[in-house]
């Protein structure tokens, strides 16, 4: 099982200090011990970037601590427990970033008949795959059919659909062959637009409307900018997307199974139809 948290915020300086509040909301399962890996994936200078550490190294099992200074308005962190680092989501092809929740042993058991009906340029992306580096790929063939993998102007439901059809191929792939149910949930993102798909781990979302803190403490109203700094802060919005039913906590709504959701940079957040 692979922990995820995915948001796109309005403003990329305050993003440590909606991670640091996060950290004090969400609870991380546990997910591996020793051997946990935690990703990251955010944007800079209009680039996808990475960042891959041990659980170990860490001082507490949060984004915030994986990446305290990252100022980024998308950002999606993942857990895996897992050794092999390379293989941790979110995975990234050029400017697209993935990463997923669930379990994907249905479709791991696959690999070599998915791996055969890959575009030779997304196969070798590929490698041996884990089982969410495997949905990567096949989410990428499907944007290459459609003739959007690199079209910054595609609508964005087309590419929600074409997530959601590769979702839909995985478990047609995995019922047909018995491999087991594929119970997923994924999010890509582009650096446009951040993606949903609610495939069977259940999912929740909020809008993060104004923080109270930064990651050191209270603002200090002995700052020359105190008053710039919470005006800010108050300003400051972000739909956030989390692994589990939290609709008992403040603010979260569950994600409905079968969903296919976009953010946009508005942070407008529609349902689209497959």
């Amino acid at each position: 099982m692979v922990y995820l948290l995915a948001t796109f915020a309005n403003d990329a300086d305050h993003m440590p200090s909606l991670l640091h509040a996060l950290a004090a909301e969400l609870d991380v399962p546990e997910n591996g011990g020793a051997q946990e890996t935690w990703g990251l994936g955010y944007y800079a200078d209009d680039r996808a970037l990475l960042i891959k550490k041990p659980a170990s190294i860490l001082n507490q099992r949060t984004a915030y601590a994986l990446a305290p200074e990252v100022k980024s308005r998308i950002l999606l962190a993942c857990a895996k427990g897992t050794g092999e680092r390379s293989a941790a989501p979110p995975y990234r092809f050029r400017r697209w970033l993935f990463a997923h929740t669930g379990a994907m042993e249905g479709l791991l058991a696959l690999r070599d008949t998915v791996r055969d009906k890959l575009p030779d340029f997304v196969r070798s992306e590929v490698g041996q795959a884990s089982g969410g580096a495997l949905a990567f790929g096949m989410f990428l063939a499907e944007l290459h059919r459609g003739a959007v993998l690199e079209d910054q102007l595609a609508d964005p439901a087309r590419l929600a659909q074409a997530l959601a059809r590769t979702a839909d191929t995985i478990q047609r792939l995995a019922d047909e062959a018995g491999s087991g149910p594929v119970r997923a949930s994924f999010v890509a993102t582009n650096g446009r637009v951040v993606l949903v798909h609610q495939g069977g781990a259940p999912l929740s979302r909020k809008l993060q409307a104004g923080l109270e803190r930064l990651p050191a403490g209270p603002l200090d109203p002995a700052l020359t900018d105190f008053k710039q700094l919470a005006a800010a802060l108050k300003r400051f919005r972000a739909v956030v997307v989390a692994p589990g039913d939290l609709s008992e906590r403040p603010g979260w709504e569950v994600i409905p199974e079968g969903a296919s959701l976009v953010i946009d940079a508005q942070l407008n957040v529609s349902d689209v139809q497959a």
